[in-house]
């Protein structure tokens, strides 16, 4: 038995010496036990017990309540409570209708063996211990979905932000390579017009280099900054400037 699981056994029996008996033999294996001497009351302990009971121990011929019926009753209060039902041979037909009704999951027949009813004892427990770790992998798993369907939910919400950002972006892209296309033309248009002034001597050539200086410098920083802005690397200042 696993050492995380704290089990607690329940015994209803009438026969006071019977159930003591019990409680000596489940102490053999480091499990705790509870005695009950009617129907009425092992009902009334489990439904004030703290602590869930792995398993119940049940003597059929009991005044005022019978084994099978009791356990109908626990059954219904504690569904996951393995329940053993011990009976002589002149009870069997009554015990297995109750075993079909699933009230019972074994029946013990008197007299046992110690031995053999210390076998049966822990391997219901083991049955008891997988029905539990198998509820808890059960709530482990729904709540696993649905934070992974939480997480998958907040993945494509973010995947929808990131592609709006990137479609704002290309069109930035877009917008400067353009812009950087006009720049282009417009210092060509100021070669032209420089052409022009030089051959009608309309204007000295330092006064034009220095104006062509100016207007490409406020081009540049324009540029520089939009680039900037929108992650693009351009050449220092000092690089501008006309050709020797």
């Amino acid at each position: 038995m696993a050492e995380a699981f704290d089990h607690t056994i329940l015994i209803v029996d009438d026969e006071k010496n019977i159930g003591k008996a019990l409680e000596r033999l489940i102490k053999r294996i480091g499990v705790k036990s509870f005695y009950a001497a009617s129907g009425a009351q092992a009902l009334d302990f489990i439904q004030n017990s703290e602590s869930a009971i792995s398993m119940i121990l049940s003597d059929q011929r009991m005044p005022g309540m019978e084994g099978t019926e009791f356990l109908e009753k626990a059954r219904s209060i504690t569904p996951d409570t393995v329940r053993f039902l011990i009976t002589g041979y002149a009870d069997i037909n009554a015990v297995a209708g109750a075993v079909n009704r699933g009230a019972v999951h074994r029946f013990i027949t008197k007299p046992w063996s110690n031995d053999n009813l210390l076998e049966m004892i822990k391997s219901g427990l083991q049955h008891y211990e997988l029905l539990v770790e198998n509820q808890n992998l059960f709530a482990l798993a729904k709540k696993q979905n649905a934070r992974l369907y939480s997480l998958s939910q907040e993945l494509k919400r973010k995947a929808g932000d990131y592609k709006q950002v990137i479609i704002q972006k290309e069109k930035q892209i877009v917008q400067l390579s353009k812009r950087l296309e006009k720049g282009t033309c417009e210092a060509d248009y100021i070669k032209h017009i420089e052409k022009i002034l030089e051959e009608n001597q309309m204007f000295d050539t330092q006064k034009i280099g220095l104006c062509y200086t100016a207007v490409m410098q406020a081009i540049f920083l324009t540029f520089k900054d939009l680039a900037a802005r929108n992650g693009f690397f351009m050449p220092a200042d000092n690089d501008l400037g006309p050709e020797e």
